[in-house]
Parts: structure tokens; C-alpha cells; sequence
């Protein structure tokens, strides 16, 4: 009789558990139809709810954690982060988020640590290396930022923010003409603000080459 109830026990606890399981991945799910609407506050009393009875499940803290950063709450943003690294520390993700966080909160330094810290994990995004030279020429570190811009080019050519940017910081350096090279090329791949400074300082815009 004893080992009936045991094994009774047993298989209840499973079923609950499979709610739980059910229900939780129910209110992710509403949650996430909040963060499409842009209704992020909203979706935050879903995934509080939620990551607080399972701390293990990278997915419902991912989406903690970009729900947090929408609603400007970087330094929580952080710790969820942080969380996200620790769960799954070979992903880079996390750690150019953290970045990302820090420098909306004007943390440049912070921001460029972790920044490199993602490029060293994974070289082949080209985001990666832009935000980190966008950084970089803002504080006039230009031949770092260019060799930025060139590897996030490099590795996306059609980046039309890399080039504009490029641009910025190769005028700086006194490269008239290569600024006027890139600024060519992000106006051709579609960026609104490289006309503004293509127009003032360089040749007639119809002498542009496309982008090969």
C-alpha cells in the first residue's frame, strides 16, 4: 500500500510540474506579445513572475532583460545580463549587451571594455566593432576607430553607418579624399545624413562610384 502511495505521489508531482511548466511558458508568450506591442511595462509583471519560480531558463531572463533595457532600467538590464552570461558564458551576446547598457548610461569606458570583451569572443559581428569604434572616434582614439569601421565593412559591406562613419573619422585624420570615398558609397547604400557632409566638402556628387 505504501509503495501505491509513493507511486501515486510521484506521478502527481510530475503532472504539476508539467503545469507549472505549461502555464509558465504561457505567460512568456504573453509577454512577448506585449513587447511586440511596445508594451513593455506590462510584460515586465509577466516575466517578473515568471523568472522569480524558474531562475534557469535563459529565455524568460533574455526577454527580462530587453524588456528592461526598453524601459531605460539599464542597470537592472545588467544584472539580468550578467545572469544570461553566467547561464551560457560562451555566448557574446550578453556581454555586448552588457556593453550596449553601459554606454546608455554614458559609461564610455565600460562600454568599450565590454565591446572588446565580445570581439575577442566572437570576431565575425560586424555590430560588434561598430558600436565599439562609433566609441572610440567620439573620443578621438581615430586611428583605433578606423581600423573599426574597416572590420565591421569588411565583414558587412552594404553597412552604410560604417562608411559614414568612416568618413567622419577618416576627415579627421586629414583623409579628404577616402572620407569623401565612404561618405559616396553610404549615400549610394541609402544613409540620410553622408549627403550633409559629402555635399560641403567634396566633388560633385554625380562623380560617385557605386559601391562594387
Amino acid at each position: 500500500m505504501k509503495l501505491r502511495i509513493v507511486i501515486a505521489l510521484f506521478f502527481a508531482n510530475i503532472t504539476l510540474v508539467a503545469q507549472n511548466k505549461k502555464a509558465e511558458v504561457a505567460l512568456n508568450n504573453q509577454a512577448v506579445a506585449l513587447m511586440d506591442d511596445g508594451k513593455y511595462k506590462e510584460a515586465l509583471a509577466y516575466l517578473d513572475k515568471i523568472t522569480a519560480s524558474d531562475t534557469a531558463n535563459f529565455v524568460y531572463h533574455y526577454n527580462r532583460a530587453v524588456t528592461l533595457f526598453n524601459l531605460k532600467n539599464y542597470h537592472a538590464a545588467i544584472a539580468e545580463y550578467k545572469l544570461l552570461h553566467g547561464l551560457l558564458p560562451e555566448q557574446s551576446e550578453y556581454i555586448f549587451q552588457i556593453g550596449n547598457s553601459y554606454e546608455h548610461l554614458d559609461s564610455i569606458k565600460l562600454a568599450i571594455s565590454f565591446y572588446t570583451d565580445a570581439i575577442r569572443m566572437d570576431p565575425d559581428h560586424f555590430i560588434y566593432f561598430f558600436k565599439r569604434g562609433t566609441l572610440l572616434l567620439k573620443q578621438n582614439r581615430l586611428h583605433e576607430a578606423e581600423a573599426d569601421f574597416s572590420a565591421a565593412i569588411e565583414l558587412n559591406p552594404k553597412h552604410h553607418n560604417s562608411f559614414h562613419n568612416r568618413g567622419i573619422t577618416r576627415y579627421k585624420l586629414g583623409e579628404k579624399n577616402k572620407a569623401c570615398e565612404d561618405w559616396c558609397h553610404a549615400v549610394i547604400l541609402g544613409n540620410a545624413y553622408s549627403r550633409s557632409h559629402f555635399d560641403p566638402n567634396c566633388r560633385s556628387f554625380n562623380q560617385c562610384e557605386p559601391v562594387k
